[in-house]
Formats: C-alpha cells, sequence, structure tokens
C-alpha cells in the first residue's frame, strides 16, 4: 500500500495515478471526499485527514509500504512557517507511530540551507525531521521549479509573448 499526501494536488496527482496504473494499491489523502473522487473512482482508497492532523494521518499511514510526503502550500495563512512546522511535526509523528519504513518527501531546491531561503527553510525542516526518524528510508525530491507554476500567467504569456517573474532573465530552468 502507498499513501499519497495532497493527492488531489498537482504532483500529488500524478504519483497516485502512475502508482494506480501500475496496478498498486493507493490511499489517496485529502481534506475531503469530494477532492478524491477522481482518484477513488480509479481504484484508490480515500483517506480524510488534514496536514496537520498526526492522529488522522497515523490512521491514514497504517499499513503503507510507504509515504509520499508533502506540505501543502497555503499562501493564505497568516504564519506559513508556522503552519509548514505544524505540518512537519504531525506527518512524522504519523510515519513514527505508523512504523512507515518509506518515505518519498516533497522538497525544493535551496532546501540544503537551513535559512536565508524564504518559504524554503520549512521544507529544509521537513528534510532534518525526517531524516532523524529511526529506520526510516527516505528519499528528497528537490525540484527546482513547477511549469503549473506558469499557469496564473497565461495572460501576459499569450498577449505579450514573455513570462513575468522574479527570475534573473538568463536564468535556465
Amino acid at each position: 500500500m502507498y499513501v499519497i499526501i495532497g493527492a488531489s494536488g498537482n504532483t500529488g496527482s500524478v504519483v497516485a495515478k502512475t502508482l494506480l496504473g501500475l496496478n498498486q494499491k493507493v490511499r489517496v489523502v485529502g481534506r475531503s471526499q469530494g477532492r478524491l473522487q477522481a482518484l477513488t473512482s480509479e481504484g484508490a482508497e480515500a483517506a480524510i485527514a488534514d496536514v496537520y492532523d498526526a492522529p488522522a494521518l497515523a490512521k491514514a499511514f497504517t499499513g503503507a509500504r510507504a509515504v509520499y510526503a508533502m506540505i501543502p502550500p497555503n499562501m493564505t495563512s497568516e504564519n506559513y512557517r508556522g503552519d509548514q512546522d505544524r505540518a512537519t511535526k504531525a506527518i512524522a509523528d504519523a510515519i513514527r507511530q505508523a512504523g512507515v519504513e518509506y518515505a518519498v518527501s516533497l522538497s525544493s531546491v535551496g532546501a540544503d540551507k537551513p535559512s536565508g531561503n524564504g518559504p524554503i527553510a520549512g521544507l529544509h525542516h521537513l528534510e532534518q525531521t525526517l531524516n532523524q526518524i529511526p529506520g526510516l528510508n527516505v528519499l528528497h525530491l528537490r525540484p527546482g521549479y513547477f511549469m503549473e507554476n506558469l499557469l496564473a500567467q497565461i495572460g501576459v504569456i499569450q498577449t505579450m509573448g514573455i513570462t513575468a517573474g522574479p527570475l534573473l532573465a538568463d536564468l535556465k530552468i
């Protein structure tokens, strides 16, 4: 059994669909049944849990061979870093309690640095926390960018033929 946090999101849904396509047992974690419907209709088992709820996550993780762990971004949070730390604690506590042996964490380029990297510091904390769980074999994915980040710029791209963002013009991504 593979358990996917953020299964209705951009990366989690791809992980879940890929595993389902390989005829693997998949449990998808989300805040509502409705958001998970597309995956349950493909054969996934739903687990309703909030990423801050360690007991609910532990229940979802029970029996899992591996967990895809990530902190869903909450850009409207008044305490973004605090929320990242709460999610990290809940995920780590649940992994420990459920006795999960393998995890893949969605992190980011820059997570090797503990500070000076904005919200990526929370992903550094996630990595360090998961690394300290005895017996857990964890792989941290550190992508540099997601194409989905360009979706908000579709109008600018179509109208002006450029992208806009806080990146140097000659930066290769």
